[in-house]
């Protein structure tokens, strides 16, 4: 005689089932979809950080030369790298890969210590994009961290960023309990020295990549404390790094608090970057003349042309209605610049030009 299962058993264990898949689609489904967050993340991430990072080549002379990395910490052109990248140079050249559109420029040192092995250079270049400076005493132990540099190699060149990703392994300090060293598993290659150790959890840099030391050990890679330019500068880490400049280039920087007079040497950089068609270097100056004194009509359209010639029109058309807005007049001639000259056939251009 057979018997059957009772209908609320059935029940039961159909419920079972149901909770067991549901458990399990829980813990794959959040994990697939944190890795794809955090790809992003960290590809936006890099995307905001590269355009800061700079090459950095110093001729030490009889033919010989010092490749490493920088990265640039105020807009003004202030550059921060390692003391033994440039020591000893002759002449010091910083740079960008050409998608960049920026030419390289001559750097000078305005202050270097060899025991705390950090300079900070200077460019005449404004409105760079730079990065944040934080402190490695608000790092933790597993943070994650990325390294950015141009290695030394003729197969990648001067072009070559490459990006590293690891952990804060170790933190060490000296015997006042300072942090001296941090030390990391993200590979570090010759070249990459002076570059930017960036602490992902804190959203700063938070060290500058000195290398792998006398170890050479496979993860075992170091980076100085980035607030060692404010011991080098004599100042607070609260006075920013805009306090830690004009103590190390108070004549230089001194310019910080004269805009007039920043404004009319800027101006003048950003019309001979035009002339020479170097639009991202024009669009720079530009920019900043515009930060200095919001009611230049003129500087205002050398933004709308330089956006123009960079193929951004959207922007291009916003700047180029302010200038007019501002009181510029010279409509033949912005219907005939070279910057402009891929919008002529564009009606949202010319009908913006006409309006006024």
């Amino acid at each position: 005689m057979q018997h059957k299962k009772p209908l609320t058993g059935i029940i039961h264990q159909i419920l079972l089932l149901v909770i067991l898949l549901g458990l399990l689609l829980g813990t794959t489904l959040p994990a697939r979809a944190d890795a794809g967050e955090d790809s992003w993340s960290l590809r936006d991430v890099v995307r905001s950080i590269e355009p800061s990072v700079v090459w950095i080549v110093a001729d030490l002379g009889r033919d010989t030369w010092s490749q490493g990395s920088g990265f640039i910490v105020h807009e003004d052109g202030y550059v921060l790298t390692n003391a033994h990248v440039v020591e000893g140079a002759l002449s010091i050249t910083v740079g960008w890969p050409d998608r960049f559109d920026r030419s390289e420029k001559e750097a000078s040192v305005v202050a270097t210590d060899p025991n705390l092995d950090v300079a900070l250079l200077h460019i005449e270049s404004v409105h760079l994009p730079m990065v944040a400076i934080g402190s490695s005493e608000s790092a933790c132990l597993g943070d994650a961290v990325i390294t950015l540099g141009y290695p030394a190699g003729d197969e990648l060149g001067l072009g070559g960023l490459t990006v590293t990703r690891g952990v804060l392994s170790c933190i060490r300090r000296d015997a006042s309990g300072e942090v001296s060293l941090l030390q990391t598993d993200a590979a570090i290659t010759l070249g990459c020295s002076g570059g930017p150790l960036y602490d992902l959890d804190t959203g700063t840099v938070i060290g500058v990549v000195q290398g792998k030391g006398t170890l050479l050990l496979e993860g075992f890679n170091f980076a100085i404390p980035s607030e060692r330019i404010f011991r080098l500068a004599g100042t607070e880490q609260s006075a920013g790094i805009q306090g830690a400049i004009q103590a190390l280039d108070p004549v230089t920087a001194n310019d910080f608090s004269c805009p007039g007079d920043r404004s009319l040497d800027i101006f003048n950089n950003a019309l001979t970057a035009r002339e020479q068609m170097e639009w991202s270097e024009a669009l720079g100056n530009f920019l900043a003349v515009g930060h200095l004194d919001g009611e230049d009509p003129l500087a205002a359209y050398g933004v709308a042309e330089s956006y123009a010639a960079l193929d951004q029109p959207r922007q291009a058309l916003r700047w180029l209605e302010r200038a007019f807005e501002l009181g510029y007049t010279d409509f033949d001639g912005a219907l005939e610049s070279d910057g402009f000259s891929g919008f002529r056939d564009d009606d949202r251009f010319t009908d913006l030009v006409r309006s006024f």
